[in-house]
């Protein structure tokens, strides 16, 4: 209806540009909303009021002079002038009806746009450090990233997802001297496990797991170790004891405790996503920047550029003059590239591969690790606005009304695995999707368990099965269904039943809207609002028991509901259950 009325309007534009109402080459931003009382009309357009200034004409004169130039269409039942020059257009009631047609046509497929219509875009998201499991905090991450990706398929785009792999440097080397410590540990050395190293059952199990199959080949004496973190501070012992590691363990021995904490982890993370619903096109390793030679490249571009120089032994990139507070260090005094360095390449490399779009999803933590990489990407010639960085908030966990404690480095934390076997997948997705990822958010554990009208989850899907329901109970009676005529849907004008259909051919504009501004949370809202309208007309309805004509009617628009609940839910990766 949208695409029709723009047409429409577009041809009285044109009219009034020939006429020299409008200049002949003034760009006309013509947008339609649907009004929110039905006294205003179906559509409302502000299109004569944004063109008052360079028709210098009365917005209201103008929005006359419009609406006398639209073609006769049956589209269009009434229009009408509101205001300083609103334009209200009524729509014939036919043009309400069809999009009950157009859902079930379409089926699963309505709402979407059609594939490869719109940009190439790559969303990159949760990249947890893979020294231990993923948390909630990730899970938030990985529900919105997910969901994010998926609408922005509904939208027409082509969606590579992508998860980088911190496979390198200083986090990684903490978890490899964890789990030796642990593996010392279980060979009976009195070895004391530093406070700020990893500490979770985890790095206990693969430190046994190390011993059982390597015996005491990498053992040295606690006394080893003690005298190597004698009179440090906290951080400077960690190092003591990883240089003491890779100094006696050896490349190869060292290597042993890195890779299987790296792969039992990864795998681990792997398994979790997936039985999350999260599935990635690329696990992009960070290793292989270095391993390719690409962050050798983009450091000597940029010192070529100039855009690097050289301090107190390190090389630093002059980041203060793309805009940064500061600028960065990418090889340190010992020779060592940064994280940054990395990143730079890693992006660089992003860029590179063809996306319109490539999007972060990022911990609000990294908000300030923004501006250098703009600056990065500015420094090496690249296009900065085609990165996007999207920031999602730590979610807070309640139970009982009291809060969940979390400290990922001490292994006390609530892991995504343990959520969803709480509460389960279906659950933590949608709460996940219920707010901006920018806002803070309390999640209710006990709400979310909740068989009520005030779990948002269950109050959704629980619209879906009563339908469900419906049609079953129809077939236990033996009533037939087939989609209703023109004729037998004239008859849905009650109010509910115009809220529902009004709801229902939003659903494609929400699918457009959400992609458009980053936000899966309004397909969420979206949800909740068409199982409110349904479950409000259930309730006034008596549908199995009404006259057949009727009764067909409103069984055509149950099935279209049922159907776009299904598909919204689908969009933010949540089951559509059909018994609950």
């Amino acid at each position: 209806m949208k695409d029709q009325l723009h047409t429409l309007f577009s041809h009285a534009i044109d009219q009034l540009k020939a006429d020299q109402v409008i200049p002949a080459d003034h760009q006309v931003n013509l947008m339609f909303e649907r009004t929110r009382q039905r006294e205003h009309g179906d559509f409302a357009t502000n299109v004569a009021m944004t063109l008052a200034k360079p028709a210098r004409r009365n917005p209201r004169e103008l929005a006359e002079l419009v609406v006398a130039a639209l073609p006769a269409d049956d589209l269009i039942t009434k229009v009408d002038i509101a205001g300083p020059g609103f334009i209200n257009v009524f729509l014939d009631t036919s043009a309400r009806y069809a999009v009950l047609n157009d859902v079930l046509a379409a089926g699963d497929q309505y709402g979407l746009a059609r594939p490869g219509s719109g940009q190439k875009v790559m969303v990159e998201f949760v990249s947890a450090n893979p020294t231990g499991p993923l948390h909630v905090g990730h899970g938030r991450g990985a529900a919105y990233g997910d969901a994010l990706a998926r609408v922005l398929s509904a939208a027409g785009h082509t969606v590579a997802r992508e998860y980088y792999v911190n496979d390198a440097g200083r986090q990684m080397d903490i978890l490899a001297v964890s789990v030796w410590i642990r593996y010392l540990q279980a060979n009976g050395i009195d070895a004391t496990l530093p406070e700020n190293a990893y500490q979770g059952d985890y790095v206990t199990d693969m430190g046994n797991q190390l011993a059982a199959e390597h015996g005491d080949a990498y053992v040295v004496s606690a006394e080893d170790i003690i005298a190597t973190r004698a009179e440090l501070e906290l951080e400077a012992a960690l190092d003591a004891v990883i240089a003491l590691a890779k100094n006696r363990l050896g490349e190869t021995g060292f290597g042993v405790f890195f890779e299987l904490a790296l792969e039992s982890i990864l795998n681990d993370i792997r398994q979790d996503l997936g039985e999350f619903g999260v599935h990635y096109d690329t696990w992009f390793s960070e290793r292989s920047l270095y391993t390719s030679g690409k962050v050798d490249a983009v450091i000597k571009k940029l010192q070529a550029s100039g855009d690097i120089y050289e301090k107190g032994g390190a090389l630093w990139f002059k980041t203060t003059a793309y805009g940064d507070e500061k600028d960065r260090v990418v090889v340190r005094e010992n020779g060592q590239p940064t994280y940054f360095a990395s990143d730079i390449a890693y992006h660089a490399d992003k860029l590179e591969r063809g996306f319109d779009l490539a999007i972060n999803v990022w911990g609000s933590d990294h908000h300030g690790y923004i501006p250098r990489v703009v600056a990065a990407l500015q420094a090496l010639g690249l296009e900065p606005e085609k990165l996007k960085v999207l920031l999602v908030q730590f979610a807070v966990l309640w139970r009982n009304g009291e809060k969940v404690p979390m400290s990922t480095r001490k292994g006390e934390f609530v892991t995504l695995r343990d959520l969803r076997d709480e509460i389960g997948s279906d659950a933590a997705r949608f709460f996940y999707a219920q707010r901006k990822s920018e806002q803070h958010m309390d999640f209710d554990l006990d709400l979310a368990k909740s068989h009520s009208n005030e779990n948002p989850m269950y109050y959704v899907q629980y619209a879906h099965a009563r339908i469900c329901r419906i049609f079953d109970t129809a077939a236990e009676r033996d009533i037939q269904f087939q989609a209703a005529n023109n004729d037998q849907l004239a008859r849905l004008d009650g109010e509910h039943e115009i809220a529902l259909l009004t709801l229902l051919a939003r659903f494609p504009e929400m699918i457009q809207s959400a992609a458009a501004s980053y936000e899966p949370h309004q397909i969420s809202y979206y949800l909740r609002d068409v199982a409110t309208a349904f479950h409000a007309y259930y309730n006034a309805s008596k549908i199995l028991d009404a006259e057949p004509e009727a009764r067909q009617a409103m069984l055509t628009l149950c099935a279209a509901t049922r159907q776009v609940l299904r598909n919204g839910l689908s969009v933010l990766g949540v089951g559509a259950p059909d018994s609950m």
